[in-house]
């Protein structure tokens, strides 16, 4: 029985265009330049995952900053004007901190910081829920 090529699987050992590590595939799959891995394409699916559940987070705390806002006008007492003016720092500061988190998501390539970012962000949100 003949050897044909056709029940071979022809390869080439390429370069990942984001990382640098070597992977398979099949030869003639691609000719562009731009060749990334499948653990770099998993890593910006995990990042874009990451990056909306803190940009649907900003949006619940932006909404909250707007109710207290609405309720320190309506409020009578300066006692009670001072605790929704500390709601409104706390709450700014935690969007404060979701935006420079959003920064080092973007910023950042390697897993192990996505990892981190994700327990800081569940962090984060907790503390907020619990104010």
């Amino acid at each position: 029985m003949p050897d044909s090529n056709e029940d071979k699987l022809i390869v080439a050992l390429v370069v990942c265009s984001r990382c640098g590590n070597a992977f398979m595939i099949k030869k003639g799959q691609k000719s562009s330049d731009n060749l990334v891995c499948d653990n770099c394409i998993r890593l910006e699916q995990r990042k874009r995952q990451l990056t909306d559940s803190v940009k649907e987070s900003q949006k619940e705390i932006e909404s909250s900053i707007k109710g207290y806002k609405n309720s320190l006008r309506g409020a009578k007492s300066q006692q009670i004007k001072q605790i929704y003016f500390d709601k409104i720092k706390k709450t700014s500061t935690t969007l404060n901190k979701s935006v420079e988190l959003l920064k080092k998501i973007e910023e950042t390539n390697e897993e192990k910081y996505i990892e981190e970012y994700k327990k800081l962000f569940e962090e984060m949100k907790k503390e907020y829920a619990d104010k």
